[in-house]
């Protein structure tokens, strides 16, 4: 979401099913033109076309594009938190590990995010399971093709927004169903962000 750029980070919801085009958007779109990247992902077999890492004094010192592989019980998000700046964090399968951790260690990496200039991606299959106090900060949402019933989060967001959410999710099903398997919308959620974004964008691999 680098068009235009006002707010100096961002906290960026991308949501879809399984093959849905998630990873290929954020590759083109967000990884590729970092300077400076960490992908944190529970499973040691995606984003492979990228070196590991997982000290302290490797996310500390991180220059380029690099995973870590989650691992339960060690405190992956302080880690991050103390020693990841100046780049993005992309959450992939966030829900799988991040309704695990404790609102302290997340809300400082919320709020902290703008002062270590970290740009955050939460990645995962639908919003349900993404710890509420998220979208106290979310900038945008980036919507593919999912099944997932929003209702659990309407009380979170503005009505008018929810509305065209469940509105644009029905639209990219019909989509889906005729072959447009990775149509995307992509809503605003921080009204201090200003200028000209786009909101429907065809992506194609």
């Amino acid at each position: 979401m680098n068009q235009k750029r006002i707010r100096k980070t961002e906290l960026n919801l991308v949501v879809g099913n399984n093959g849905s085009g998630k990873s290929t958007w954020l590759k083109k779109n967000v990884i590729e033109k970092a300077k400076k990247a960490l992908i944190v992902t529970p499973h040691s077999h995606e984003w492979k076309q990228y070196p590991t890492i997982s000290t302290a004094k490797e996310i500390r010192q991180l220059q380029g594009i690099a995973r870590l592989i989650y691992c339960e019980g060690e405190e992956i998000l302080e880690k991050i938190n103390e020693n990841f700046y100046g780049g993005v964090l992309v959450l992939d399968d966030a829900p799988d590990y991040l309704s695990e951790q404790t609102p302290k260690v997340l809300n400082k990496i919320y709020v902290g995010r703008r002062q270590r200039g970290i740009d955050i991606y939460f990645v995962g299959q639908g919003m349900r399971r993404i710890p509420p106090k998220a979208f106290t900060y979310i900038s945008f949402l980036i919507l593919f093709n999912t099944t997932e019933n929003f209702i659990e989060r309407k009380k979170d967001i503005l009505p008018d927004l929810f509305d065209k959410i469940v509105e644009a999710q029905k639209e990219l099903a019909k989509l889906n169903l005729q072959g447009n398997t990775h149509e995307y919308r992509i809503f605003l959620f921080d009204q201090q962000i200003r200028g000209e974004y786009v909101r429907q964008t065809k992506q194609t691999k």
